[in-house]
């Protein structure tokens, strides 16, 4: 009887500890960015996400100038976006960073960065970055005034352009992205109804 207990013991062990080394493997994939599949490589490809299971973290720009815009948009796209507005922040960088963090931790679907400015504080940026790429979010940058070096940590860089007759619904783009299907790494977007 003490023998079973013993072994029963050593598999509930092992079983624990099995689980808890698969905790803390990142859901990152390996050499590319979460989200960023344009060669259409279906090893990091997701099974799709629903639109109505979209959870969209802007985090806002200093200025705050395209961010009503990209929210509207999102908004007539039946898209959900929560927004953290940096406005009147006394340290934006740090606030943004934390933003970021934030929104891993509310386990969004994506993030959306509007106005970063990777070159202020590239570590910190590094790291928030990274607390996205480990939780297996993809971070997309929207108008960006200087990406991070490092390309892993965002899937997209959108700028908005919405005079261009070209230029891809920023709600498609996203759901590109999301959805880890084929997409420039680069897009041009419009926030304008099509």
């Amino acid at each position: 009887m003490a023998r079973d207990i013993r072994l029963l013991a050593r598999c509930i062990g092992l079983v624990l500890a099995a689980l808890m080394l698969a905790s803390t493997v990142s859901c990152a994939p390996a050499g590319a960015a979460v989200g960023d599949d344009r060669a259409g490589d279906s090893s990091v490809q997701s099974s799709g996400v629903e639109r109505g299971d979209v959870s969209i973290g802007l985090v806002g720009s200093y200025t705050a100038s395209a961010d009503d815009l990209v929210l509207d948009a999102y908004d007539s796209a039946g898209l959900k976006a929560s927004y953290v507005s940096l406005r009147d922040t006394a340290r934006p960088v740090a606030g943004a960073q934390q933003a970021v963090r934030d929104l891993v931790s509310r386990q969004v679907t994506v993030i959306a960065i509007s106005g970063i400015d990777a070159s202020q504080d590239k570590q910190g940026w590094a790291a928030a970055l990274q607390s996205a790429r480990h939780a297996g979010i993809p971070v997309m940058l929207i108008n960006p005034i200087c990406t991070p070096a490092d390309t892993r940590l965002f899937a997209a860089a959108l700028t908005i352009n919405d005079r261009a007759t070209d230029a891809m619904p920023i709600d498609k783009a996203t759901m590109l992205v999301v959805n880890d299907r084929p997409h420039a790494r680069n897009m041009m977007v419009t926030t304008l109804k099509h």
